[in-house]
């Protein structure tokens, strides 16, 4: 079992990935710990801080976003499918959703690391000291954070473990090495086991993902092929319930194309190319045959 910390900068930034796509790597992290493919762990301040902080990051996020809409959308002028998927309120509704999901994580599918007085100890003489993560500024809430982690896997004995963060100012030797950890803290990490993996942003998570996780965990590629077959395989159970006699032996493309059956018999006037269509579907097997005739009175067109 691998177990990871992501800090609350990278749940932040994964809220934000790719809103109107389920192929993202927000869907692909939380489909592994979700699933229990991946252990995530919560320290006690992390949920402090989301508890304190959600609302204002819901209207952070959104706001984020909402100024990208005016060039997206200029984008999709004529094109009102694509366009309405980036209308403020649809927008508002998926990061709240998102937001949402990642509290559920956070609080029932990790397991949640206790904060204890030897770990306020040795976090205010890090403070006071300037080690890292206090080396630049006052970061008394990290400090927590990681003694917290480090504490808890040492505690169970973890021994395959990964903090993730953004905050390379804090976490990392410097803007120009992001992926090395500050070495007043590698001595810390190593005696727990514990890896450190800066997190890019562009694209986002790109060695966490690609060099970290999906190397030893399920394919997400394979899970949304399952996922779109059994959702097929549920539509044309549906659409067989529907009718009052069996198709029988439907054509190999049979699903596909009944979907351009249905659109065309929605419609009370089709153009001559779509009856064309009609007419060559039903020349091409007895399946479709079956299929318009069963449902052509459902859609008012006799």
């Amino acid at each position: 079992m691998i177990y990871i910390a992501l800090d609350t900068c990278v749940w932040l930034g994964l809220i934000k990935i790719d809103l109107h796509n389920d192929n993202n790597v927000f869907e692909e992290i939380c489909y592994w710990i979700e699933n229990k493919h991946l252990t995530h762990i919560t320290p006690e301040n992390i949920i402090r801080e989301w508890d304190r902080n959600k609302a204002k990051k819901l209207m952070e996020i959104s706001n984020d976003i909402k100024k990208l809409n005016n060039t997206i959308i200029s984008s999709f002028r004529g094109t009102s499918d694509l366009a309405s998927a980036y209308q403020p309120d649809t927008i508002e509704e998926i990061v709240s959703k998102r937001i949402d999901r990642v509290e559920t994580i956070l609080k029932v599918h990790s397991e949640k690391a206790e904060e204890n007085q030897n770990i306020y100890e040795e976090a205010i003489k890090r403070n006071f000291n300037c080690l890292a993560p206090n080396h630049i500024d006052d970061s008394f809430r990290d400090t927590i954070n990681i003694l917290t982690i480090i504490n808890y896997i040492k505690t169970k004995g973890y021994t395959d473990c990964i903090f993730s963060t953004i905050n390379y100012a804090d976490f990392s030797e410097g803007k120009t090495k992001k992926h090395d950890l500050h070495n007043q803290l590698i001595d810390d990490f190593k005696n727990a086991n514990l890896q450190y993996v800066y997190c890019d942003e562009d694209p986002f998570a790109s060695k966490l993902l690609g060099v970290s996780l999906r190397p030893v965990l399920p394919n997400f590629q394979d899970y949304l092929k399952e996922k779109k077959r059994e959702e097929d395989a549920k539509v044309l159970a549906a659409k067989k319930d529907m009718t009052t006699t069996t198709i029988t032996s439907p054509d190999a493309d049979y699903l596909e194309n009944i979907k351009h059956l249905d659109l065309i018999l929605s419609k009370k006037t089709p153009t001559a190319w779509e009856q064309d269509m009609v007419k060559s579907l039903i020349g091409r097997h007895v399946s479709y045959k079956q299929y318009f005739f069963n449902n052509i009175g459902n859609n008012g067109l006799v």
